[in-house]
């Protein structure tokens, strides 16, 4: 048995086949409607890595550091003050020493001076004075008197005078000296009195008197 040619197709047909396969199988292909496609099975996103959180130093500035260090310790200074000056009470007002009344000075002090004195004893032991009064003026003094106080060379205003006595002179005219010599009221021997360049006399007018 021979073949046969299909007329659509143009191929070769075994003749045991009445219509030919190629052009019998495309027909039914085109005549059943094309199964859909499987979907894609979608796949899920993998989750983001979380970002690590960004940690923000924070750097105190030298000058603030500075000013923050000066700060405590005036604080600490001033607490210290306040402990050691703020408890003690408040000292009492010194009272006044009482004034003085300064004894007025004689007017003819800044002109009679008494110098050279020499202590010596007389026949029943007494402390005897020797000494010069001097008219440093150019006037007649008449009726000159006063007390004279021997002290210690640099001794204290209060410290006790070893010696004191009174003299008097009838007159002592212009730029005259005259020499005395009185008993000196003392519990101190001679010998026990300073020598001369050790002693300081100190003068206290009473007359002539002034208003």
């Amino acid at each position: 048995m021979f073949t046969w040619i299909c007329p659509k197709c143009g191929r070769e047909v075994p003749p045991s086949y009445s219509e030919c396969p190629n052009c019998a199988g495309a027909s039914e292909s085109s005549a059943s409607p094309a199964a859909p496609a499987a979907a894609p099975t979608p796949v899920a996103a993998a989750p983001a890595a979380a970002a690590p959180p960004v940690v923000r130093s924070f750097r105190v500035p030298n000058w603030a550091l500075t000013l923050l260090v000066a700060l405590v310790l005036v604080s600490l200074g001033m607490s210290v003050y306040l402990l050691t000056h703020g408890s003690k009470p408040a000292a009492a007002p010194s009272e006044q020493p009482a004034a003085v009344p300064i004894a007025k000075r004689h007017p003819l002090g800044k002109y009679i001076e008494v110098t050279g004195i020499r202590i010596t004893e007389d026949a029943s032991q007494k402390a005897q004075v020797t000494f010069l009064v001097v008219n440093h003026s150019g006037a007649d003094i008449a009726n000159l008197g006063g007390t004279l106080t021997l002290k210690p060379r640099g001794a204290r205003p209060d410290q006790t005078p070893l010696a004191s006595f009174e003299f008097k002179l009838p007159s002592l005219g212009p730029y005259e000296s005259k020499e005395l010599k009185d008993t000196v009221r003392s519990s101190m021997r001679a010998y026990e009195l300073p020598d001369w360049q050790f002693l300081d006399a100190d003068l206290e007018l009473t007359s002539p008197k002034v208003d």
